[in-house]
């Protein structure tokens, strides 16, 4: 018999008696997601679910007051009661739970909820208890970026050397010592441009949260924008893919950042678009004027040089 999961008041789909079992021993599902199957009177978080058993770490939550389904093989609809308890309910994303999960599978898990549920997760996610753990998932998410990134690099510089020095081979010695010193510098700029990143990330939030007040579009404080932008970070998984990976990755997170913001600060997803997208017209307009003031100034010297 198929079971109704409900979380936040987004569908998660249908699934068996033993589904739901391995969902919730792999973290899929939690003990606050909502089940219904046909015969039952009301929703009931998956805690007081017959034939289910709980993780350890996991706590049974209250009662919910019973809802009539509509029809015998329809799911009931969710009560306004059911909606704010799940909503207030705030235990994700899986990163949260990595001494619980693991480092691997919570890094994972929390890419599958980022990325392909970002409303439900957003809406569940902690908006307090401090800045170690998404400080680490984006360091986490940084390195992996970096890891990926300078080997692509150093296999690109391995090519173009390899051919240089088959074209010309008496220059086969200067050529090595070349492409080592590519090498050595692309490590160099690396080593430094993940502090840097994981840095501005600190910079970026707090403009986003400022943009955003501007706008009346906060309801809580820094640290929640902070942790919606660390967490939005997961889109960078994509930029491992080369060429096309880091444009799909930096879309991604524009628009997680978005859902992220509304969701926690519980605004309108204007609100949050202005916050997120405000400060990078306002940079692009300096690099456009900063371009356009260069190129000014070299044709005006151009044509003082000609008279």
């Amino acid at each position: 018999m198929k079971i109704w999961i409900n979380r936040a008041g987004q569908n998660l789909g249908t699934f068996t008696l033993e589904e739901v079992q391995r969902g919730l021993d792999q973290g899929r599902f939690v003990s606050t997601d909502l089940g219904w199957q046909e015969g039952m009177e009301t929703w009931k978080p998956l805690a007081e679910f017959p034939g289910l058993r709980m993780p350890q770490s996991e706590v049974a939550p209250p009662s919910l007051a019973p809802v009539p389904p509509t029809s015998p093989d329809t799911p009931p609809p969710l009560a306004e009661q059911t909606l704010a308890t799940v909503e207030g309910e705030e235990d994700g994303p899986a990163w949260e739970r990595r001494r619980e999960l693991g480092l691997f599978k919570a890094l994972t898990q929390t890419w599958k909820e980022i990325l392909f549920n970002p409303t439900a997760s957003f809406a569940r996610m902690k908006s307090s208890g401090g800045f170690t753990a998404p400080f680490l998932f984006n360091l986490t998410m940084v390195l992996i970026w970096a890891f990926f990134t300078l080997i692509y690099r150093l296999l690109l510089t391995g090519v173009f050397a390899a051919a240089a020095s088959s074209m010309h081979n008496e220059s086969n010695y200067m050529a090595g010592i070349g492409a080592g010193t590519s090498m050595l510098a692309i490590i160099v700029i690396f080593v430094m441009a993940i502090p840097l990143i994981v840095a501005f990330n600190f910079v970026s939030a707090g403009i986003t949260h400022l943009c955003l007040a501007l706008f009346k579009g906060t309801s809580k404080n820094y640290e929640a924008t902070y942790r919606v932008m660390c967490y939005a970070y997961s889109a960078w998984v994509f930029a491992l893919v080369p060429c096309a990976g880091g444009i799909v990755a930096g879309l991604w997170a524009l628009v997680s950042s978005i859902i992220g913001l509304s969701k926690v600060h519980k605004t309108e997803g204007w609100r949050a678009a202005v916050g997120v997208l405000l400060p990078v017209f306002v940079c692009v307009g300096l690099v456009v004027a900063i371009y356009v003031a260069i190129f000014a100034a070299i044709l005006s010297s151009v044509r003082n040089a000609n008279t």
